[in-house]
């Protein structure tokens, strides 16, 4: 904007289009116009300020440019009573009564049938020569009707033979008697009945340009004084919040910090900053002036750009979608159509502060979307010392607590050449900052680059701005009235330059490289592909003969360019007045012989007399019904208008048409769109299109198989990874036993509330956030869980096989210290491993157990068991005297001495293997019997002795 503060409140206008559905049928009488009623009704009409309680700023219902066009099936502004009730109200159609007369069907219902304003009334209005004329009116009771209601009113096609719009005032209002209505709509709708009576279908109209050519835009020149052929002229808003959004650049003199300039401080160099540091900001408070100081956060560091952020008034993730987005498009965008960028601090990034700019908004008005601030660039105490542009979270990105980034990427893109221009017209050039018309247009083109679109908001705000109807200057910068009105007369006029030099695009870098900073640029570019001899004030006039003309040759229009095709003729209706340099008014003509030129006049005021050939009044085609389309489809299917052509467009390019069929139904091919791609379809036929409807491509892909890592019996969680952001689910059979949300990168784990037994079957399946559901991956949980040591049976010296049990299936091996001695598989749970040979009693095994998912448990250990049986001892002479018994046996074992069966006594042998077992004296001839047992109770042979 300026150099100095640009800052405007204004009121948003909100339309609550509500639709509604047939009801029952009302009586149809005809508009009431006896002269009694008439004039009652005049008297009322004609009182000074209707009291208005609907969001508009109108203060006068006679100028037909007031009046929108609402098409069959529409809402009309919604009226809100004195007590706060809503009445909804939507257009259904005109049709045929008789030969002669025709019916208006308006539709009616309230949000409270018990407590409401209980009179409708409907005005009627026919527009001669821009003034509107009442016609009638129709009173309606509404303490008679309760829900829906078809309000018909029966109307002679001769009121509106010469008129192809019927021009209808809607009142709500305690009863018939009041003096104010509560709240009032007003509308037009097409007449169907009308007929250009020429004979030619097509008739002449005129108007008269009146331009000041002057460059210099503070200076104001009279107009001369002409005669009046209209009423007052007011405006009622009735936009977009889009039409509202303002920017800023900081004030700021260049001459005074010449000498201060970073562009080759070592100073300025800054240290790398990574993601997650933190830094302080001084932030500029719009509204009063003062810098303060904001901490922010670095989430996002790319190609081109830091994204800082302030109190986390935006996302990691949505930090570096706006990060992204300006890396890999808008960075592009601007650079190869106005130039580059200075890099004081030499890190080859721009830094995006994001916050809640300071600039008096409240809920409601004008905001400030983003600001750049050159102060930025130069040694102040108030310097960031970086490329800097601030971007706006409230209420750019939403006013609640979720926020749309992508609400910021055209301020981005406007930003952006606001800092390229100052680059290259002081830093390169060494010249002073662009006049700020300029400066605004470019950053406008930038916009409209970017988004491969018109920029519609621009274009609603000329059409129902009242101040460009009374002369708004395109040069002089209106900081402190309407400078809304700046914004849109600069996006016009760029784009009309651009379309009349026909290079396109290239049309802005051509501007900036020229070797002034006002509109002498604009003048060598136009003398360079316009005409030699074009100045630069009759360009202005031949841009403001092309708003009203809009030719598709010559110098009166933008060269076909539909995008234009919706701009209104703005038409003034006082005598008189003065007009600023870049100022211009029009007034309508009845004929050419009304052209005439004032003698006192402004030496810098022109009169240039346009002429247009209207056509009848096209047909007003039905916005399509579009059905919606995924991202896998190749055809986009509705509803229209029987006959009519489809077009399909996608950023201003057309991808698809087809003709619709004589029920209205179409079906147009299309290449497959990818999800979020918007798509405008709207019905074309001969001269007329329909409204555009928009539709945004749904994400029907289903995301791919997630990708699954092993899943164990000892696992507390399912990980893996899918596509970003898309809820991961996991199922054993029908039930869920978890969920989780993948991160920015895929990546995603699931945790289980109890381990999973091995074997069993997971089926894990992503869900993205479009509801699109993936295939299932099987995955089966894997055995890490090792078996219990084996049980191992008492394994003797004498033996080679051990037995023992174990988990059923699983491998038995026996080890004697790290030699393997043998191996076998349990069946049924039991396990007989056969070893090489016989293991020393006393000696110590290991048996392990290992299952089928090859883990193995702790070893069992056991000893060899003693299982040998001593050898027979030996016995020496008995005799009938004997009082012991002796002899040799394996050391350490215990001898027996039995008489036949009786037991007479026992001893150990020694270490040397001897034995004396004492006895009584024996029988002679009676039979010793005499045995050996070791320690682990092995039994030798018995061996029989005779006592002598």
């Amino acid at each position: 904007m300026s150099k100095s503060t640009r800052f405007l409140n204004v009121f948003i206008v909100c339309l609550f289009l509500l639709g509604l559905p047939s009801g029952a049928f009302a009586n149809s009488p005809k508009v009431q116009n006896n002269e009694k009623e008439t004039e009652q009704l005049q008297e009322r009409l004609n009182l000074a300020t209707p009291k208005l309680k609907d969001k508009t700023s109108m203060n006068d219902f006679k100028n037909p440019n007031d009046y929108l066009l609402i098409n069959p099936g529409k809402n009309i502004p919604t009226l809100t009573d004195s007590r706060d009730t809503k009445h909804t109200l939507t257009y259904e159609s005109t049709t045929s009564y008789s030969t002669s007369e025709m019916l208006i069907n308006i539709l009616h219902k309230s949000s409270n049938d018990k407590t409401r304003d209980e009179y409708l009334t409907i005005e009627f209005f026919t527009n001669k020569n821009g003034t509107l004329h009442f016609v009638g009116y129709r009173d309606i009771d509404l303490s008679y009707y309760t829900g829906t209601n078809k309000v018909s009113t029966i109307i002679d096609k001769a009121v509106y033979k010469n008129d192809p719009y019927m021009y209808i005032r809607v009142g709500i209002s305690e009863s018939k008697y009041d003096e104010y209505y509560s709240d009032v709509s007003y509308f037009k709708v097409a007449n169907p009945f009308y007929k250009n009576n020429t004979g030619s279908g097509a008739s002449a109209k005129y108007y008269q340009l009146i331009s000041n050519e002057s460059t210099n835009g503070d200076a104001s020149e009279s107009t001369g004084t002409f005669a009046i052929n209209n009423d007052a002229y007011a405006s009622s808003k009735n936009l977009q919040e889009d039409a509202y959004r303002m920017d800023y650049v900081v004030p700021f003199d260049t001459k005074i910090y010449a000498h201060r300039t970073l562009k080759k401080n070592a100073r300025a160099v800054q240290k790398l900053y990574k993601e997650g540091d933190t830094k302080s900001f001084y932030v500029y408070n719009i509204k009063t002036g003062y810098y303060s100081s904001r901490p922010a956060t670095l989430l996002y560091s790319g190609t081109h750009s830091n994204i800082w952020v302030n109190n986390n008034e935006i996302t990691a993730d949505d930090a570096k979608k706006l990060g992204q987005e300006f890396d890999s498009k808008i960075f592009n965008a601007v650079v190869n159509n106005f130039g580059t960028p200075s890099d004081i601090d030499q890190n080859g990034k721009l830094d995006i502060l994001c916050y809640d700019i300071q600039d008096g908004f409240s809920d409601y008005g004008g905001y400030v979307a983003g600001y750049f601030s050159p102060l930025d660039l130069y040694d102040d105490k108030y310097s960031n010392r970086s490329e800097v542009f601030y971007i706006d979270t409230y209420p750019l990105m939403g006013t609640g607590s979720k926020k749309d980034v992508t609400e910021a990427y055209s301020t981005l893109a406007h930003e952006f050449q606001h800092m390229v221009n100052f680059n290259q017209k002081v830093f390169v050039q060494g010249l002073e900052q662009m006049d700020v018309w300029m400066d605004e247009g470019l950053a406008m083109a930038a916009e409209q680059i970017y988004l491969g679109k018109a920029l519609d908001h621009r274009i609603s705000y000329y059409n129902e701005d009242s101040s460009i109807t009374n002369g708004h200057s395109l040069l002089y910068w209106d900081e402190y009235g309407d400078v809304l009105a700046n914004y849109s007369l600069s996006y016009l006029f760029m784009q009309y330059v651009k379309a009349q030099t026909g290079i396109g695009d290239r049309t802005f870098k051509e501007i900036i490289n020229q070797p002034y900073n006002d509109y002498r640029a604009i003048e060598a570019i136009a003398n360079k592909y316009i005409s030699n001899n074009l100045t630069f004030g009759k360009l202005m006039t031949n841009y403001r003969a092309a708003l009203v003309l809009k030719e598709k040759t010559g110098l009166y229009g933008f060269k076909g360019d539909p995008t234009f095709n919706d701009i209104k003729v703005k038409l003034y209706n006082g005598s008189s007045k003065n007009l600023r340099g870049g100022g211009a008014i029009v007034r309508e003509l009845q004929s050419e012989s009304d052209f005439s030129i004032p003698a006192y006049k402004g030496t810098d005021i022109t009169y240039t007399l346009l002429q247009a050939q209207q056509q009848n009044v096209p047909p007003i085609l039905k916005t399509p019904t579009v059905s919606e389309v995924g991202d896998s489809d190749t055809n986009v299917k509705g509803t229209a208008d029987p006959n009519v052509t489809i077009m399909i467009t996608k950023d201003g390019k057309t991808i698809g048409s087809a003709n619709s069929t004589t029920t209205g139904n179409f079906s147009v091919s299309i290449a497959k769109q990818k999800a979020g791609t918007k798509l405008q379809v709207y019905a074309t036929k001969g001269p007329s299109n329909s409204k555009v409807a928009t539709v945004t491509v749904k994400d029907k892909t289903a995301p791919a198989s997630p990708k699954v890592n092993s899943v164990s019996d000892m696992s507390t969680v399912v990980s893996g990874t899918t596509e970003p952001s898309a809820v991961t689910t996991v199922t054993v059979g029908s039930s869920i036993i978890g969920s989780g949300k993948a991160d920015s990168k895929g990546s995603f784990s699931v945790p289980l509330k109890n381990k999973l037994k091995a074997g069993t079957k997971l089926v894990v399946y992503a869900t993205d956030q479009a509801k699109n559901k993936s295939k299932g991956s099987t995955i089966i949980v894997t055995d890490k869980t090792a078996p219990a040591p084996p049980s191992v049976n008492t394994f003797g010296d004498n033996q080679t096989i051990i037995t023992g049990k174990a988990e059923n299936g699983s491998k038995i091996t026996i080890k004697n210290g790290k030699t393997l001695l043998g191996t076998a598989t349990t069946n049924n749970g039991k396990f007989s491993v056969k070893i090489k040979s016989k293991q020393k009693a006393g000696t110590t095994l290991t048996a392990y157990a290992t299952d089928k998912a090859g883990n193995t448990s702790k070893g069992k250990t056991f000893k060899v068991a003693d299982k040998t049986p001593p050898a027979t001892p030996t016995v020496g002479t008995v005799t009938s005297k004997s009082t012991k018994v002796t002899g040799k046996a394996e050391k350490g074992s215990t001898v027996y001495v039995y008489n036949g069966n009786k037991y007479i006594g026992k001893g150990t042998t020694s270490s040397k293997g001897n034995y004396t077992v004492h006895i009584k004296k024996q029988k002679k001839r009676s039979t010793l019997k005499i045995y050996a047992k070791d320690k682990a109770g092995n039994k030798s042979k018995t061996r029989s002795v005779k006592v002598r």
